[in-house]
Formats: structure tokens, sequence, C-alpha cells
């Protein structure tokens, strides 16, 4: 198949963005752990949408209703 646009610019976009370094965060948690946490997020502080339903993303203060 034929390439789209001259090889040329490839790469032109990661080249002209600013370098970020990474930043320092805490480590995530692994295993048992994780899955714990998990739990606790999803079953024991439930945060309910509107009509009762649990949704993963809910922003409890902007109810579109």
């Amino acid at each position: 198949g034929k390439v789209h646009g001259s090889l040329a610019r490839a790469g032109k976009v990661k080249s002209q963005t600013p370098k970020v370094s990474k930043q320092e965060k805490k480590k995530k948690l692994t295993g048992r752990a994780k899955k714990r946490d998990t739990y606790k997020r999803r079953f024991v502080n439930v945060t309910n949408a509107p009509g009762g339903k649990r949704r993963m993303n809910v922003n409890p203060e902007s109810s579109k209703n």
C-alpha cells in the first residue's frame, strides 16, 4: 500500500512537543494489596449515581437531570 504523506515529515509532532521530565510519585500497589484497594473502592465506600446505580466515573456534584 501507499504511504500517506512523505516520510520526511515522520516524527514531526514528537520533535515539536516540549520535553517534560517524569514526576516522582508514590509506588503503585501490587498483588493482594491492589485487589484489596479495588474492593474497597468498589464495594465498601460505594458512591451511588442518581437512580441508585453504581457507575465507574461518577461525579456526585454535577448530575445531568
